[in-house]
């Protein structure tokens, strides 16, 4: 630890690298245009697919760098096999070789050719590049929205340019944004774009313009509304505290107009689908009271693998998974607590009153969602009805992470040798801590991302120690609390060539079912017992087994004409992963409907499509 009394307090740094000129960031941002060009060149995606290819029955993939994870399954099982059959298709809007016929265009956007690919930017590459490439290049689009995204709104917050970038990827490499990236991307990396035009652009008509077309593209990217409803929640938090300048009558005049625009967009796109989705038993029909979130997860945000072995929660913590365990932990908001200059800090709150009451009602509204039993009553005249406690994590790790960053800008840093200790000490209590939640050795209970913190933490007292470094000690504390995030999570998506997954050998596939005693029905559509997710279709077999987006009712009908009503809505009409068994009738599992084989080979469905009226399996498209 650095010697010697506490640094005295200067001004916060401006973030800016000191003596950086115009052509040192010219030959960074070369540098950076090289990177991304090789990546697409080589195809790399963060895709866990290479766990397919032993579903499959193939040889075993391995990714380039990382491990495929298996809870990835909504991107490797689904996601992906859906991008392989838009690909399969020549980017129509209906699966010609499918027995389900489904229509593709639904609330996670795939790269099809029809008018709503002027809202999907990160697909245009499929219309130019070989699919494995064009699928880098999505991945990469999202990497770089979110990360540029976040950065220009924290400049909007009056964050400087360097500390705006740093906690940029500090959000990016947060274990609750990386757990659920590979399927959710849009709806993290796009969700800023709509306020930083708002806020930022000048000119009445092209902010209108430009806000309008950044909405449009995240609604139809990933339209799922926890996450959704999520971001707004904290962004406007944010604006309301601390851009209250911004809340003019033109310019709120020009969110409504600009939000208008954007959902004529997506109610002209999906207007199909939208009903038939609504009607559902799940999501449609799903409703979500307040609570039910540990309150350990309030400390897991300022003690990072506090709940978690590797990613993978501890036993107290089960049976939950890395998904639903993830927080927007890092190092920053421990070491704001500890290293702010809170004499300044407060003087700051002092003068700043009405936007420190704002920042705390929005974020104590927000946590009471999470953790507290709020009634559904409250939820449904809130709306977060529709936000499940779990997801509304975002929401309140945006609100926490973003604040203390604010605050140390504002407040100021202060690194000396007591707070330094203190901070280790904070952090070994928090080793400890995880005895409580689980039975074993420390092998058992600390991997090596629990030390990431303490490398950090040496990383920070060596700074402290150079008059340099420790003058510009906001960026420090930005760079230690990204780094933290970057060494434990920033491998938890593999690094996985696009190549073998739009070259998988179907007749290979096709022998390894059959030796399982795979059967084709006598038109030709194959029954495989167990769960493939949308692995078959998506390499172009057609297959009972699938993953349905909208439910396809008259399909099962045809199956099951004597199941009555209540049950055959609770069981197919929802989205699900339609699984094969050897039962005798079907049986939900949470979101997978398992159908007896018997009654899948008894015979095939009539070609015949829907009567004249649209039906929940085949809506109408524009």
């Amino acid at each position: 630890m650095p010697q010697g009394s506490p640094l005295p307090f200067t001004a916060p740094d401006s973030g800016l690298p000191h003596g950086l000129s115009r052509r040192q960031r010219g030959i960074g941002l070369a540098i950076i245009a090289v990177l991304c060009v090789l990546y697409v060149g080589f195809a790399l995606t963060p895709s866990s697919y290479a766990l397919a290819f032993d579903y499959l029955g193939l040889p075993a993939q391995e990714p380039l760098l990382g491990s495929a994870r298996l809870i990835r399954s909504d991107e490797w099982m689904v996601y992906t096999p859906y991008v392989q059959i838009a690909v399969a298709n020549d980017f129509g809007q209906v699966n010609a070789h499918s027995p389900y016929h489904e229509v593709l265009r639904t609330f996670q956007a795939l790269p099809l050719r029809d008018w709503g690919l002027l809202f999907k930017p990160y697909h245009w590459a499929f219309m130019l590049l070989p699919a494995a490439n064009a699928y880098s290049f999505f991945f990469l689009f999202m990497a770089l929205a979110f990360v540029a995204g976040w950065a220009l709104f924290l400049r909007q917050l009056r964050l400087p340019p360097l500390a705006a970038v740093l906690l940029s990827l500090t959000l990016f490499f947060s274990p609750f944004v990386q757990v659920w990236w590979t399927s959710n991307a849009g709806a993290f990396a796009l969700a800023p774009w709509g306020a930083v035009a708002w806020l930022g652009i000048g000119n009445r008509w092209l902010r209108i313009a430009a806000s309008a077309y950044a909405l449009a593209v995240w609604l139809l990217a990933v339209a799922y509304p926890p996450f959704i409803l999520s971001s707004v929640l904290a962004m406007g938090v944010l604006v309301l505290a601390f851009r209250r300048d911004a809340l003019t009558l033109p310019r709120l005049v020009d969110a409504i107009v600009a939000g208008a625009l954007a959902l004529a967009v997506f109610v002209g796109y999906f207007h199909a689908i939208i009903g038939i989705v609504q009607n559902t038993v799940y999501p449609g029909r799903r409703e979500s009271a307040g609570g039910g979130v540990s309150a350990i997860s309030l400390l897991a945000h300022w003690l990072p693998n506090l709940m978690t072995y590797r990613y993978d929660p501890l036993p107290a913590f089960k049976p939950s998974n890395a998904c639903e365990i993830a927080v927007f932990s890092s190092l920053l908001p421990l070491l704001t607590a500890v290293l702010a200059d809170h004499r300044r800090l407060q003087q700051w709150a002092r003068a700043n009153t009405t936007t420190v009451s704002i920042f705390l009602a929005g974020t104590a509204f927000i946590a009471c969602w999470i953790f507290l039993p709020v009634p559904l009553a409250v939820g449904k005249a809130t709306g977060l009805y529709m936000v499940p406690p779990s997801r509304a994590l975002l929401a309140f790790g945006l609100l926490l992470t973003i604040g203390c960053a604010l605050a140390l800008f504002h407040g100021g840093v202060r690194l000396d040798r007591a707070r330094l200790w203190s901070v280790l000490a904070l952090l070994l209590a928090g080793s400890l801590a995880k005895f409580a939640f689980g039975q074993g050795s420390v092998s058992r209970l600390h991997s090596a991302a629990d030390a990431w913190p303490y490398l950090c933490l040496a990383l920070l007292a060596f700074a402290a120690t150079r008059p340099q470094l420790a003058s510009r000690a906001l960026t420090v504390v930005l760079a230690v609390a990204c780094l933290g995030n970057l060494l434990a999570t920033g491998l938890f998506n593999p690094v996985q060539s696009a190549r073998p997954i739009f070259a998988v050998d179907r007749a290979a596939v096709l022998a390894s079912l059959q030796q399982k005693q795979a059967a084709f029905t006598p038109d030709g559509v194959l029954v495989a017992d167990g769960h493939y997710g949308a692995l078959l279709p998506g390499i172009g077999i057609p297959a009972v087994n699938h993953v349905l987006y909208l439910p396809q009712l008259d399909y099962f009908h045809r199956h099951f004409p004597a199941m009555p009503d209540n049950d055959f809505d609770f069981t197919f009409n929802r989205f699900a992963h339609i699984a094969v068994s050897r039962t005798d009738a079907p049986v939900v599992d949470a979101d997978v409907v398992r159908l007896p084989a018997a009654t899948m080979l008894a015979g095939p469905p009539p070609a015949a499509p829907c009567a004249a009226a649209p039906c929940a399996a085949r809506p109408q498209q524009d």
